[in-house]
C-alpha cells in the first residue's frame, strides 16, 4: 500500500519546490539582567502597514525565528506584558537569506509597573506543528496538587475518580514521562500521578496523532508531562510546602546547576493527600422464578495515599558534539483506603436479606527508574541519538473483608504482591539534507516482565487458606520496531511521511480460580505495519491547514487479560479475559488554525475507526453482577475540537476548549443477549480564565462541563464542576503563595446508568468533594542567559515536520 501512494506524494511535493522564503531570527533578553525572556510575541508587518504578516512566541531560552520572508522591507513589533514595545525595522534581500539580529533587549516599562503593578504571565497553552502544549506552572488551581490535578485542568483531557486518564473521551491513550514510558502502565498510572507533584511539572504535551517515529500505542493519542529542567548557566532551585483543608500536605524542592559542560539537577518530594468518597446504587432484576429483586447500595469511604518522589540526573557535554546524560528516579508509597456499604435486598417489595460490608485496603509501592543516552551531532540538525533506560516497580497490598450479618460474619484476608520490569532501548538517526528533505530512521525495543499474585485466608492469623481464591498471574512481552519518516518544507508547504514496523510476542499465565474454566499460558505473536502522513500549508493572512493520518494500536494489558475474581465487592465481582485481542485504529485529522495578535483560535475535525473494540461488559448470574473484557465489535468516532485564546483588555487571558463527540457502537451478542449497536452525540466545555490584577497578584478561574454519553451498555450522566486559584508574588517574584479551590460546587460526581439481560442499575459515585489549599513557593538561584544556541528540553518530544 505504501508504494501505491508514497510515490506520487514525494514527485508532487518535489516538482513543488521553488525559491524558499528567507527568515530572520533573534534572541529577546530582558536589558538589565540579560536573562531569556520566554513566550515574547514577535510579529512581522509590512513597512507602513498595519496588518500583521506573520506571527510567533519566543520559546524557553528567548529564541525565535520567523521563515518564508519574500524581499522586501518589513517592521519586527517586539512585545511582551511589562515591557516597553520595541519596533526594529529590518530589509530582506536577495543578497541577505538568513538575517541574525542577535541579542534583541527589552526594557521593563516602568510607568506601567508603577501604575498598574501587573505581573506578566506566561502564556498557558501554545500550539506547535504536531501537538499542543501546556504550561502548568501557570496553572495556579494545580498548585500544591498532583499530576492528576493538573492533567484534569487540561484541555480536552478528563481524570475519573480511580485515577484514569481520557483524552477526547477515548480512554485509549498512553502517558508519558519526559517522553518516555518511565514504568507508567494502566495498572500503576493512577497510583504514580496522585504521587508525583504538580510543582515538578514544566508543561504537559498532547500528541492526538503521532507519527510513525513514536510508539504506536494509544488509539487516542500521547501526553507526555515534561518536568522541570532549566539549562541555563548557573544555579537555580526552589522549595515549595503546601496543604489542604482534607489533611493533604506535602514539600518539594529542586536545583540545577550548569557551569562549563556539565549540567545537573535534582528533585525530591513528599505528598500526603486524603479524600473522602461515596458510592450509591439500586439494582433491579428478575431471578429464575420470575420474582423481582431490588437491591440498594449505600456505601462511604474514605481513599489516601503518601510517598516520596525523587529525580535526579547529570548531563557531560564531552565535546562540541558528544553528550551524555545519566538519569535516576525514585519514588515510594503507601496506598490506604476504607469503605463501608450498607445492602439490602428486596424481593417482590419484601426485605429478604440485609447485611454491611468494611472493606480495609493498603498498599506499599516502589518505582526505580534508570535512563542513559548519548547524543552525537555531526552538524546542525543531523544528529544520531542513542537510549537505554530500565524499570523496576514492586507493590504489594493486602485487603480485609467483614460481612456482616445479623447473627455471623464472614471473614477474608487477601494479599496480592506484584513486580514488574521493562526495558527499553532506542537508536534514531536525523539528517536534513535541505529545506524539503529531512531524514529519520531508528529502532525502539521494548521488554517486559510482570508478575502478581493473590492469597486469601478467612482468619486474620493466616492458618486457613481459601485455596479456591489463590491466583498467580505472568505476562511477558517483547516489542522490537523500526521506523523510517521523510519530512520537509516548501516554501508555504510542509510535509511528513513515515512508516513503523512492530514485532509483538508475548506470554500470559493465570494460575488458579477462573470463572469458566482453566487454560493454558496463552501464547501470541504478530507483525504489523503503522504508517503515518501529515500535510501543512500556511495560507495567507496567518491562516494555517494541517491534514494527517495514523494508525494506532491498543493492547490489552494487566487487569484486563487476568482471569482472577476480584472479590473487593461481594455483589460486583470482576474478572479479566486473557483471550483479548488488540484494539486496532484508524485515525485522520484536519486541523486549521489562525493567529492574531491577540487571539489564536484552533480548529481539529477528526475521525477514528477501530476494530476488535475492548469494553467493560456486565452479566447477572444468582443475583450477583459479573464484569469483565471482550472484543465486542467495531466503532466509528468523529469530533469538532474548537480551542481558543484570547487576550483581553491586557489583564484577562481566555483557553476555550469546545469539544463536540459523535461516536457509533456496532452492535454485538454476549452471553446469548443480543446487544443493538448505539449512536451517540456529546460534548464537553472547559474555560480557564487568567485575570492579573494590581499588587502582584493574579487570578486563575477553572469551568468544566461534560454532557451525557452513551455506552456499550447505557449512559453516563452529565456532570459539571468549578476550580479556582489565586497567587501574590513577593520579594521580586521570587516568593508566591497560592490559594487554590478545587469542585468548590460539590459537585464533581459520576452516575451512570447500566443494563443488560434481566437487569438494570443506577450509581452515584463521588469523591474528593470542595477542598481548599495553600501553597508556598521560593525560588533561588542566578540564572543567566546560556550560550548554548539549539539546545531545547530534551524531555519535550520533538516536532516531526519542519518549523513554520
Amino acid at each position: 500500500m505504501g508504494n501505491k501512494w508514497l510515490a506520487p506524494l514525494l514527485a508532487m511535493f518535489f516538482a513543488a519546490i521553488g525559491v524558499m522564503g528567507q527568515s530572520v531570527e533573534g534572541i529577546v533578553v530582558d536589558s538589565k539582567s540579560k536573562t531569556p525572556l520566554e513566550f515574547v510575541n514577535v510579529a512581522v508587518f509590512k513597512e507602513g502597514s498595519d496588518k500583521m504578516e506573520k506571527g510567533i512566541t519566543s520559546n524557553l531560552e528567548g529564541e525565535f525565528t520567523i521563515k518564508d520572508l519574500s524581499k522586501g522591507n518589513y517592521e519586527l513589533k517586539i512585545s511582551y506584558v511589562g515591557y516597553t514595545t520595541l519596533i526594529v525595522p529590518i530589509g530582506i534581500t536577495d543578497k541577505k537569506k538568513d538575517l541574525n539580529l542577535g541579542r534583541i533587549s527589552l526594557k521593563e516599562d516602568s510607568k506601567q509597573l508603577k501604575e498598574v503593578q501587573v505581573t506578566g504571565q506566561k502564556s498557558q497553552m501554545r500550539f506547535e506543528v504536531d501537538k499542543k502544549v501546556f504550561s502548568v506552572d501557570q496553572n495556579i488551581a494545580s498548585a500544591g496538587g498532583s499530576a492528576s490535578d493538573a492533567l484534569a485542568n487540561i484541555p480536552s483531557v478528563s481524570v475519573d475518580s480511580e485515577g484514569n486518564v481520557s483524552l477526547r473521551n477515548n480512554s485509549g491513550v498512553t502517558i508519558w514521562i519526559n517522553g518516555k514510558p518511565s514504568g507508567i502502565s494502566e495498572d500503576n498510572s493512577a497510583q504514580i500521578l496522585e504521587q508525583l507533584p504538580a510543582e515538578s511539572i514544566e508543561s504537559v504535551e498532547l500528541i492526538t496523532n503521532p507519527s510513525a517515529r513514536f510508539s504506536s500505542e494509544g488509539s487516542a493519542g500521547i501526553i507526555n508531562i515534561v518536568l522541570k529542567k532549566e539549562k541555563k548557566t548557573g544555579y537555580y532551585g526552589g522549595v515549595s510546602l503546601e496543604g489542604n483543608s482534607q489533611g493533604g500536605y506535602g514539600a518539594s524542592g529542586n536545583i540545577n546547576i550548569n557551569y562549563n559542560k556539565i549540567e545537573a539537577f535534582a528533585n525530591i518530594g513528599y505528598r500526603r493527600f486524603k479524600m473522602d468518597s461515596s458510592t450509591d446504587s439500586e439494582r433491579e432484576s428478575t431471578n429464575k422464578s420470575g420474582d423481582e429483586i431490588l437491591l440498594i447500595q449505600d456505601g462511604d469511604g474514605d481513599r489516601g495515599m503518601r510517598g516520596l518522589f525523587t529525580r535526579a540526573g547529570v548531563t557531560y557535554n564531552m565535546t562540541k558534539n558528544d553528550a551524555f546524560s545519566l538519569g535516576a528516579n525514585i519514588m515510594s508509597g503507601k496506598g490506604e483506603s476504607n469503605n463501608t456499604a450498607d445492602y439490602n435486598t428486596y424481593t417482590n417489595n419484601l426485605l429478604t436479606n440485609s447485611y454491611n460490608r468494611v472493606t480495609k485496603s493498603s498498599n506499599d509501592h516502589s518505582m526505580y527508574s534508570g535512563t542513559a543516552d548519548y547524543i552525537h551531532t555531526f552538524a546542525k540538525d543531523h544528529d544520531l541519538r542513542l537510549s537505554a533506560e530500565y524499570d523496576y516497580m514492586d507493590r504489594g497490598g493486602t485487603s480485609v473483608y467483614l460481612q456482616n450479618y445479623t447473627d455471623t460474619t464472614y471473614y477474608q484476608l487477601q494479599d496480592g504482591p506484584g513486580k514488574n520490569k521493562r526495558w527499553e532501548v532506542k537508536a534514531d538517526y536525523a539528517n536534513m539534507f535541505n529545506e524539503w528533505l529531512r531524514l529519520n530512521v531508528g529502532y525502539q525495543g521494548n521488554f517486559n516482565k510482570s508478575n502478581s499474585g493473590s492469597m486469601t485466608w478467612v482468619d486474620p492469623e493466616k492458618k486457613i487458606e481459601e485455596t479456591s481464591l489463590y491466583n498467580t498471574f505472568t505476562y511477558d512481552e517483547n516489542i522490537n520496531a523500526v521506523y523510517g519518516t521523510i519530512s520537509g518544507n516548501s516554501g508555504k508547504l510542509s510535509y511528513q511521511a513515515g512508516l513503523r514496523g512492530e514485532y509483538t510476542d508475548y506470554t500470559t499465565e493465570s494460575l488458579g480460580k477462573y470463572t469458566d474454566e482453566n487454560q493454558d499460558a496463552v501464547k501470541r505473536d504478530y507483525f504489523n505495519l503503522f504508517p503515518s502522513a501529515f500535510i501543512s500549508y500556511e495560507l495567507p493572512n496567518q491562516n494555517q491547514l494541517q491534514l494527517n493520518y495514523t494508525r494506532r494500536i491498543n493492547r490489552p494489558r494487566g487487569r484486563k487479560l487476568n482471569s482472577f475474581i476480584n472479590l473487593t465487592d461481594s455483589t460486583n465481582i470482576s474478572f479479566g479475559n486473557p483471550f483479548l485481542q488488540p484494539e486496532f485504529t484508524n485515525s485522520l485529522e484536519l486541523n486549521y488554525m489562525k493567529m492574531w495578535e491577540a487571539h489564536t483560535l484552533s480548529a481539529s475535525i477528526y475521525y477514528k475507526s477501530s476494530s476488535d473494540v475492548i469494553q467493560t461488559v456486565s452479566y447477572m448470574q444468582d443475583n450477583i453482577l459479573y464484569s469483565t473484557f471482550e472484543n465486542v465489535t467495531n466503532s466509528q468516532q468523529g469530533g469538532l475540537e474548537l480551542v481558543g485564546k484570547n487576550k483581553l483588555f491586557k489583564f484577562l487571558d481566555l483557553t476555550t476548549t469546545v469539544n463536540l463527540y459523535y461516536s457509533k457502537l456496532d452492535g454485538f451478542t454476549f452471553k446469548d443477549y443480543d446487544y443493538k449497536g448505539t449512536n451517540s452525540f456529546s460534548w464537553d466545555g472547559r474555560m480557564i480564565a487568567n485575570v492579573l490584577l494590581p499588587w502582584s497578584m493574579s487570578l486563575q478561574l477553572t469551568g468544566n462541563y461534560s454532557s451525557e454519553q452513551k455506552t456499550a451498555q447505557g449512559k453516563d450522566f452529565s456532570r459539571y464542576w468549578l476550580d479556582f486559584g489565586l497567587r501574590k508574588s513577593f520579594m521580586d517574584k521570587k516568593l508566591s503563595v497560592a490559594i487554590t479551590g478545587r469542585d468548590i460546587l460539590n459537585s464533581r460526581e459520576m452516575k451512570s446508568y447500566r443494563f443488560g439481560e434481566n437487569f438494570t442499575q443506577t450509581s452515584i459515585n463521588k469523591w474528593g468533594g470542595t477542598q481548599i489549599g495553600i501553597s508556598l513557593t521560593y525560588n533561588f538561584g542566578n540564572m543567566k542567559s546560556s550560550k548554548k544556541k539549539n539546545q531545547k528540553n530534551d524531555n519535550s518530544m520533538d516536532s516531526e515536520m519542519m518549523d513554520y
